[in-house]
């Protein structure tokens, strides 16, 4: 039988050489291997303590919110949201009501009392049938007598009512204005004025007639119908109708008064026309005033 011979290996199993400590391990074994340096204060134990006394440590020299700043943060928000309430309900009742108005075009105004009165035509009734006179005394029976005319029923007959006097409606080409008109009352020490139309004032001349006749109306919200009054200039027409008759009207003079001149509405020589609102953030009062120049019947 034929052997191998037997071969012995010659790699030994041996130790795994060390690696030199790198990084945290030489550093653990420095700290091993040498004495720790000599301190000249010694360490003092650890005090464990609450959030609130460490924050209160912490921040110290700083300002802190107290109850205080809690009053003062939830005021200010009821202030702000008081705001936007308020800021709401003037958008809504300004803007929105004008919106409103012109979305479903209405024509009367909103709020306002038309005293415009209303012409009713009086029924006129037929004539009643003239009842049977009887003869008199001393006529013959074969005499046929015609009734005499005072013994006749005479019929009643209505006047016919006059047309309404006071300013119905006003139109200036110039700013292609045509706004109905409206009379206006002074209440609380206040001048009304109307909403969506001009108002006239109670009291002051009707058109046509010796003195001065007033108007006004808003200039930024509820209609708006002299917004563009300040673009007219002198020499422009101005008409207002009124029941039956219109009359023309040449502006004159434009300028602006403080609220409390309130002899732009006194009483004039010759027939007037003065318009008036507001102007400069409502702080003055924009005045037109126009002169007649003639009138004619309305057809």
């Amino acid at each position: 039988m034929t052997t191998f011979p037997q071969h012995r290996s010659t790699s030994r199993r041996s130790s795994p050489t060390p690696v030199p400590p790198t990084g945290d391990h030489e550093l653990l074994q420095q700290l091993l291997l040498h004495d720790l340096p000599a301190r000249r204060d010694p360490l003092r134990p650890i005090q464990l303590r609450s959030h609130a006394v460490y924050r209160r440590d912490a921040l110290q020299g700083f300002l802190v919110r107290t109850w205080v700043d809690r009053v003062l943060f939830i005021a200010e928000l009821t202030l702000f949201g008081a705001m936007i309430i308020v800021f709401a309900y003037w958008l809504i009742d300004g803007y929105g009501r004008d919106w409103w108005r012109a979305w479903w075009g209405s024509a009367s105004p909103s709020g306002m009392v038309v005293t415009t009165p209303v012409v009713i035509p009086t029924p006129v009734s037929p004539p009643a049938a003239a009842p049977h006179l009887p003869a008199l005394p001393f006529t013959a029976p074969e005499l046929v007598v015609e009734p005499a005319d005072y013994l006749a029923p005479q019929t009643h007959i209505q006047p016919l009512p006059k047309t309404d006097p006071r300013p119905q409606r006003l139109r200036i080409p110039a700013i292609q204005l045509d706004t109905p008109v409206y009379e206006v009352f002074v209440v609380d020490g206040a001048w009304q004025v109307a909403e969506y139309a001009a108002g006239y004032h109670h009291g002051t001349a009707l058109p046509g007639n010796t003195g001065n006749t007033v108007l006004s109306g808003h200039a930024g919200l509820r209609g708006a119908v002299f917004r563009d009054l300040p673009a007219l200039k002198i020499g422009d027409e101005i008409f207002l109708e009124t029941g039956g008759w219109s009359y023309r009207y040449r502006v004159r003079d434009m300028r602006n008064v403080w609220p409390t001149q309130v002899e732009v509405m006194d009483p004039t020589p010759t027939p007037v026309l003065t318009l008036i609102t507001c102007t400069n953030w409502d702080t003055q009062r924009l005045i037109v005033i126009a002169d007649l120049i003639d009138s004619r019947p309305r057809s």
